[in-house]
């Protein structure tokens, strides 16, 4: 999650466990930078200085037609410099990227960069790193599983530091 100005995201925050959490934060460059375990809905999102609160009242609307949903991570994925962990199932992930890009067409996931997006929990992106190792340092500590019941929005700022801006919960409330 780098880019040449400040821009927002759209991630399901996951909270991983402590060993994880650590690998993130010695070998992701991101994880250093503030962003916390997620699942990318949509990134590049927003200037930061843009999130008006029209934008976030388009995005809870989408947020509420989502129902809450359980996830399980129970296996390692690698793409060339990338470790990552797959959620089961994948299914409603990217059912919410779909809604919210078909929302925002002007900012597809990843910039258009792919023509699939797979969802998934990035480990560490670091070309540098020892990615056998991660992996399989990651691979012991799962499965976990996770109730997904909100988004958030983060926004990166001027000094390259990601930080929460909003969080919008799934489902609609009674």
């Amino acid at each position: 999650m780098e880019g040449t100005q400040p821009t927002s995201a759209v991630i399901v925050r996951v909270p991983v466990p402590r060993p994880l959490d650590r690998i993130r934060k010695r070998w992701d460059r991101a994880a250093r930078l503030g962003v916390p375990a997620h699942v990318t809905v949509l990134y590049p999102f927003v200037d930061p200085a843009e999130l008006t609160r029209d934008i976030r009242r388009e995005l809870a609307e989408v947020a509420a037609r989502h129902e809450p949903f359980q996830v399980r991570f129970d296996r390692v994925g690698r793409w060339p410099a990338v470790v990552f962990l797959a959620p089961e199932p994948a299914e409603p992930l990217a059912r919410l990227t779909h809604d919210f890009a078909a929302l925002f067409p002007d900012y597809p996931p990843y910039g258009g960069a792919f023509d699939e997006v797979v969802p998934h929990l990035t480990v560490t992106e670091n070309a540098d790193a020892p990615l056998d190792a991660i992996a399989e340092e990651a691979d012991e500590v799962l499965p976990f599983e996770h109730a997904i019941t909100s988004l958030a929005v983060l926004i990166e700022t001027t000094d390259g530091r990601w930080h929460g801006h909003w969080r919008l919960p799934l489902g609609r409330r009674a």
